[in-house]
C-alpha cells in the first residue's frame, strides 16, 4: 500500500519560524522555533525528513532553511507569497498570524501538491548579489549627482561639501565598475553561451543582459517568451464585465519592475539600433498608437528575441526571416 505524503507548511520570518504539520491522522500540529539551526533541527524532531516542507519566498529569510532543508534529503517547495495570500483570501479567511498563516501553507501544500525547490547554482547567488550592489551603487551616484546639481546652483556653495559629494561618488563610480568586471567574469564562467547569444542583441546592453541571466536564473525554468514577458510584467491584460466595467487595457506590472525599467530603457535604443523593433515601433505610431505604448510592446519584442537566441544558442540574426507565412 503506498504511504500517504504529509505535508508541513512553515511561515517565514526574520527570527522565529511558524510551522504546521500533520499526521497520519490529519490532524494539524503547530510548533514555533527560532529561524537558526536548532530551530531547523527541533522541526526534524518533531516532523522527520520523509514529509514535504513548504514556505514562502520571503526575501532572504527562508534561504537558511531551505538549504539546510536540502542538505537533509528533504523535499521542499518555495511558494510565490501573492499565491498563498490568494489562497487565504479564497477561504474568506478575516484574521491573521503567523500560527494561522503556517496553518494555512500546510493546507495549500495538502490540496495543491507545489513542485519541488530546487537548488539554484552557487554562481546564481554570487552574480544576484553582485548585480543587486551595482544597481544599488548606480542609485546613491544618481542621488549624489542630484545633490552636487542642487548644491551649485545656490549662490553660495559649501566647496567643501560639494568636495566631499564628489570625492564619495568617485569611490562608488571605481567601486561599481570593479563589481561590474567581476559580475562579467562570473557570467562568463556561468553561462558563457547565454552571455554572448543575449548581448549579440541589439539595443540589449550589459546591464540588461546580466540582470535576464540573473533573475531568470540562467533561463532555468523559462520555456516560451511568453514566460520571459510576465516574468517582467509586461503581459498585456484586460478589466471589463458586460457593458458597466469596461476598464482600459494596459499591462500587468505584476513582475519584476527593475526588469521592466531596464527593458524599457532598452528599448528607446533598440528603435534606433534594432531593425526589427525600429519598424514594429514606425508602423505601431503611425497606426495611432502613443509612444510608451509602442516603446512597451518593443519591449516584448526584444524578450522574443532574447527567448529565440537562447532557445537556439545562436548570435542574433537581423536579416533572418520566419519560415511559416
Amino acid at each position: 500500500m503506498e504511504s500517504k505524503k504529509l505535508c508541513c507548511g512553515i511561515d517565514v520570518s526574520h527570527t522565529t519560524l511558524d510551522v504546521c504539520y500533520q499526521n497520519n491522522l490529519g490532524d494539524l500540529f503547530h510548533l514555533q522555533v527560532g529561524n537558526n539551526n536548532k530551530g531547523f533541527e527541533k522541526i526534524l524532531e518533531h516532523t522527520g525528513v520523509d514529509y514535504h516542507f513548504v514556505m514562502e519566498a520571503t526575501g532572504v529569510y527562508y534561504i537558511r532553511l531551505a538549504f539546510y532543508l536540502h542538505r537533509q534529503g528533504c523535499k521542499l517547495s518555495v511558494v510565490n507569497a501573492l499565491s498563498i495570500k490568494r489562497y487565504i483570501q479564497m477561504h474568506l479567511e478575516r484574521n491573521k498570524s503567523d500560527k494561522k498563516d503556517a496553518g494555512w501553507i500546510c493546507r495549500y501544500a495538502i490540496e495543491q501538491c507545489p513542485p519541488y525547490w530546487e537548488m539554484p547554482d552557487s554562481a546564481y547567488f554570487e552574480s544576484k548579489q553582485l548585480y543587486n550592489t551595482i544597481r544599488e551603487y548606480a542609485e546613491q551616484i544618481k542621488r549624489f549627482n542630484n545633490q552636487l546639481h542642487s548644491l551649485r546652483l545656490l549662490p553660495v556653495p559649501s566647496k567643501d561639501t560639494i568636495k566631499s559629494l564628489e570625492k564619495m561618488k568617485l569611490q562608488l563610480e571605481k567601486e561599481m565598475k570593479n563589481l561590474e568586471d567581476k559580475l562579467q567574469v562570473t557570467l562568463q564562467q556561468w553561462q558563457p553561451a547565454q552571455l554572448k547569444s543575449v548581448s549579440s542583441i541589439k539595443g540589449i546592453g550589459k546591464r540588461a543582459t546580466a540582470m535576464l541571466i540573473v533573475y531568470t536564473q540562467g533561463f532555468k525554468n523559462t520555456h516560451s517568451h511568453r514566460q520571459l514577458i510576465s516574468f517582467a510584467g509586461l503581459s498585456p491584460t484586460e478589466y471589463s464585465s458586460g457593458s458597466s466595467i469596461q476598464g482600459k487595457p494596459g499591462i500587468c506590472k505584476k513582475g519584476g519592475e527593475n526588469l521592466r525599467d531596464v527593458l524599457y530603457m532598452c528599448s528607446m535604443n533598440a528603435i534606433k539600433t534594432n531593425t526589427a523593433c525600429k519598424i514594429l515601433y514606425e508602423r505601431l505610431r503611425n497606426n495611432g498608437k502613443t509612444g510608451k505604448q509602442a516603446l512597451i510592446a518593443v519591449c516584448n519584442k526584444l524578450l522574443k528575441q532574447v527567448f529565440a537566441v537562447v532557445k537556439n544558442n545562436t548570435l542574433y540574426q537581423p536579416n533572418y526571416c520566419s519560415a511559416r507565412p
